[in-house]
This record gives structure tokens, sequence and C-alpha cells, in this order.
């Protein structure tokens, strides 16, 4: 699922946060649930996670668990193909706001694919991973309750610990633009936020045990 930014049309306003994160920047937005049709995707979702709620994506290595994931569903007959195209025209949006606020010199070529969901209720982990097949990641929690774990982003540096211990007393921790002095960051989510971040910032999902589904998509976005 591709989508020229030439394409994109007028949509209602999105809230819009720019931070920089460990030295990444990283774009925080929400969708409009009116805006695509969100019950439809849930449900064809749902309905997947129902047949084999352990799919055993991440099952393979030392720290990894089984879970609920989609990835390379196409060649896939038994679940059913999820149809995202009513989330194009807000995802292209939210990316148009993230290329201008890099400051770019010339207009690429951009598009973006979906490449999968992951659901939940068990108790999961995704180790950490990047995804080097594109320069930009997007995250859309699409059903996230309180309980939920949100994307934890993995510092690329090895002196968080001796700078968080000797200016602690002086930095806000909890700042983002403190982030350089932590291991981890994660980043207060809500249902419908989307994250966007470079494709080479590790990161990875934890999940707990919860009576509601955890859904989130990922996709890719490349420039050319």
């Amino acid at each position: 699922m591709s989508e020229s930014m030439a394409t994109i049309r007028q949509m209602t306003k999105l809230s819009y946060n720019f931070f920089f994160c460990f030295g990444f920047p990283i774009l925080i937005s929400s969708i409009k649930p009116e805006a695509y049709n969100k019950k439809n995707i849930i449900d064809t979702i749902t309905r997947n996670y129902n047949k084999q709620p352990i799919r055993e994506r991440w099952a393979k290595g030392f720290g990894q668990t089984d879970i609920h994931h989609s990835y390379d569903d196409e060649n896939n007959s038994k679940f059913e193909k999820v149809d995202y195209s009513s989330l194009n025209n807000s995802y292209a949006e939210v990316l148009q706001k993230y290329i201008k606020n890099l400051y770019p010199i010339s207009e690429g070529n951009i598009s973006f694919r979906i490449v999968n969901y992951t659901a939940s209720k068990e108790q999961t982990y995704m180790k950490p991973h990047i995804h080097s097949e594109c320069e930009f990641s997007m995250i859309h929690y699409v059903q996230f309750d309180k309980e939920h774990k949100s994307t934890t982003f993995v510092s690329p540096y090895t002196h968080s610990d001796f700078w968080k211990n000797n200016l602690n007393h002086i930095l806000d921790l909890q700042n983002t633009n403190n982030s350089w002095l932590h291991e981890e960051w994660q980043f207060p989510t809500e249902e419908d936020t989307v994250i966007i971040f470079p494709s080479i910032l590790k990161h990875y999902v934890r999940n707990v045990v919860s009576e509601r589904l955890r859904i989130a998509i990922s996709t890719n976005i490349s420039i050319r």
C-alpha cells in the first residue's frame, strides 16, 4: 500500500508534537477515529486473532515469545486480509507534517506501506529491532487501553547511566529533550496515537495480560 504525497487531500486539522528522542526526530500525533473505517479494521483483526491467538512469528531465537503478528499474511489464506485503504489520507497527512519538521532541501518521492499489525491479550515480548528496509517507521495504536504497554525505544548510547547519576539533581529527567540521559524511553500513548521515527532507532514491545485486545499497525516509510 503506497501513497504519493501529491495525492494528499485536505482533512480535519490534527494535533502534532515534534520531539528529539536520543537526538532522533520523533513526531507524535493522533488519528481521528471517524476519519477511517476503524470498526472494520478492528473486527477483521479480532477475527484473525480468535482463529489463532499465538502465531509464532517471533518465537525463534533466545529472548523472544510467541505473538499474534500478521507478517507475510499476503501468502496465508487462513486469515482475512485487512482493508487498510481508509487510513491512507490520515497517514499521508501526519507523514507530511513529519517530513516538513525535518527541513528537507528538496521534495523527494515519499511512499508508505503498511507492513503488519500486532494483536495481543497475552504477556508477550517482541525483542529490540529496527526496520532496515526503509528510512522511517510509523506505529498506530488502533486499540489501546491504559493497562497496555506502549513501544519502548532503546538508546544507542552507552553513557546514560553515568550522566543520569551525575545530572539527575540538575536536569528534568522526564523531559524528552533529556532522553539522552536514559537507556530507554516511552512516550505516553492513547488509542489512535501515531508515532513516526527513523527506522534505525531500535525499539521493542513488552505486552501484559489484558481483557481488551491491544492492536497496533506498523508502517514502513521510504524516501527516494
